[in-house]
């Protein structure tokens, strides 16, 4: 097997030990998954797949992929289980799946080139190199041996310590300036746009009207130009003499690129907007399969979706890092997805206050969820 896989190779992937619903969670994964294209091989598809990955919590557990390993020494094995077996020579994947784990730990199989197991020599010819030699036996008095206490065991690793929010240590950014404000006004007034550099090289050509947009540097660029406060960029009309070059060119939907631009633009800072301790709120659920991936995404989206909470009381709720919230809250605000209280702004106030007090006074407290009297009882937190 090569080991020769660029980017652009669609990555196959064999999944053993797994029901449809565990083989589901790994097709909806490699799905939103932008960097690389996975793909997960159906039983009956007989193409020789990249990698596997095996599910050691069944009831043959991990005689399945020794047994893989036997029949297919140059194939690499991916495990997946809730504990860590002693006797493990493949690399494991820690369950519950999460994204952040997942993705690292394919590319790292990807990287590694397996190793075929060591055999014995067959020759008869072959004579070890230290002979048997047979030593007489000799009486000697041996010492007495007092036991040992056996050496204490290694200090257990602490926890991960809760994210804590600094007031003092957090960072803003102004979401109106840079390629992001540029886009947004795109988007505001609907027109097809061009985006340029100071020496008139294009970034971005917008169509509004069909939500598509035309990228021509790499990622990499693009962030430095999202995170580069000294970069002039320009908007103006196309003209007849501007060219795409089809190579560089990536197509994409205009959401998608103001959902990575929001968040590359924040790079764990906060929206100047906001504030830590006032309520921010979705107006509803992006769609996370046609958006780039961000770290607890699904759970932020979840929790803001259901009920508005402050930054400082998501941090609390979710354990979530500070930079990954900060970075999703501006990825959904470029969307226009985010209700907050602003005097800028006052029709995209949170419908916490005055809408749902009403309704908290007549619904009795033990009918509420157990989410809504939480959030209520720590809402002064």
């Amino acid at each position: 097997m090569t080991n020769n896989i660029s980017q652009s190779d669609t990555i196959l992937v064999r999944s053993l030990g797994m029901d449809h619903r565990k083989e589901a969670v790994f097709r909806m994964a490699f799905k939103m998954h932008t960097r690389r294209e996975y793909h997960l091989l159906e039983p009956s598809d007989d193409r020789i797949p990249h990698l596997t990955i095996v599910d050691i919590d069944g009831p043959q557990g991990l005689e399945i992929a020794n047994k893989l390993h036997l029949a297919e020494p140059e194939q690499r094995i991916l495990v997946t289980s809730v504990s860590s077996p002693a006797n493990c020579v493949f690399p494991i994947l820690q369950k519950p799946v999460r994204m952040e784990t997942l993705f690292p730990a394919l590319e790292a199989l990807l990287l590694d080139t397996p190793r075929l197991p060591e055999k014995a020599p067959t020759d008869s010819n072959v004579k070890p190199i230290r002979p048997d030699v047979r030593v007489p036996e000799i009486s000697v008095q041996m010492p007495e041996v007092i036991p040992t206490q056996a050496p204490p065991s290694a200090p257990a690793i602490p926890a991960k310590p809760a994210p804590v929010l600094r007031p003092e240590e957090i960072q803003y950014f102004s979401s109106s300036e840079g390629l992001l404000g540029l886009l947004q006004i795109a988007q505001r007034d609907q027109a097809t746009t061009i985006i340029a550099d100071q020496n008139q090289h294009i970034i971005v050509r917008i169509e509004a009207m069909t939500d598509q947009a035309i990228v021509l540097v790499d990622d990499e660029q693009l962030q430095h130009i999202c995170r580069g406060s000294s970069i002039e960029l320009q908007m103006r009309a196309p003209r007849a003499d501007d060219s795409v070059d089809s190579h560089t060119a990536r197509h994409m939907s205009l959401q998608s690129l103001l959902w990575q631009t929001g968040a590359w633009t924040a790079n764990g800072r906060l929206n100047q907007k906001l504030q830590i301790n006032a309520p921010v709120q979705l107006k509803q659920w992006p769609n996370l399969t046609r958006l780039p991936m961000l770290p607890d995404a699904l759970r932020l989206a979840a929790f803001l979706a259901r009920s508005p909470a402050s930054p400082a009381l998501t941090v609390k709720m979710l354990r979530v890092e500070v930079p990954d919230l900060f970075n999703f809250l501006a990825a959904a605000d470029a969307l226009d997805l985010l209700r907050y209280n602003t005097p800028e702004n006052p029709s995209n106030v949170v419908r916490s206050g005055q809408h749902s007090s009403s309704a908290d006074a007549e619904i009795p407290a033990a009918k509420r969820s157990f989410l809504g009297r939480l959030l209520k009882r720590i809402a002064g937190i």
